[in-house]
């Protein structure tokens, strides 16, 4: 009942700040990982970003279990092997590498299986230095683990791969528009 009341405490706080003004930034809260769905776009929201822009980490950290981690496979011009970190790796490899820039990590398709509390997520995605590039920089594919713990959804793992000539992405992970199944 506790739980129940501090949601929607939380909830009518946030939609308070939101009527307000008072949020300048989106911030973590229930609707982040009320889905499978949900979750996994709101990683991909909360890691991209323009040049210069102050990513909100915080929301970012919310979406993980304590000791959640992500590993990706990569054989291209960039480098080649097997590259894992934890969020807080991710949060500095990000910073490092395209506060500069800009990164975008944008949602193809994103297909769920589901078992009661355990989730299974495939998600294609593209990655773009600024939101308006013609042209993808990258293309890949990750796979989400998540579990529910009755209140909430939680990314586990994360594995992904990088799209490559020889491997690329499957046809039902395209977008219709470029030549996926519907």
């Amino acid at each position: 009942m506790k739980r129940k009341i501090h949601h929607l405490a939380t909830r009518a706080l946030l939609a308070a700040g939101l009527a307000l003004g008072l949020a300048g930034t989106a911030h973590a809260g229930p609707e982040d990982w009320e889905t499978p769905e949900a979750i996994v776009h709101a990683l991909y929201d909360t890691i991209s970003g323009d040049a210069g822009a102050k990513r909100d980490w915080d929301r970012y950290r919310a979406l993980f279990l304590d000791g959640a981690r992500m590993s990706v496979a990569m054989d291209s011009r960039i480098g080649s092997g097997i590259m894992g970190m934890d969020s807080e790796e991710l949060i500095a490899h990000t910073e490092s590498a395209y506060a500069a820039t800009g990164f975008h990590e944008l949602p193809l398709v994103t297909r769920v299986e589901q078992h009661g509390l355990l989730a299974s997520v495939m998600s294609s995605f593209e990655i773009r230095l600024r939101r308006g590039d013609t042209e993808p920089l990258m293309r890949g594919l990750n796979h989400f683990q998540l579990l529910n713990d009755g209140e909430r959804w939680w990314i586990v793992s994360n594995v992904g791969t990088v799209e490559t000539p020889a491997s690329p992405l499957p046809a039902a992970l395209l977008p219709v528009t470029q030549g996926g199944a519907k």
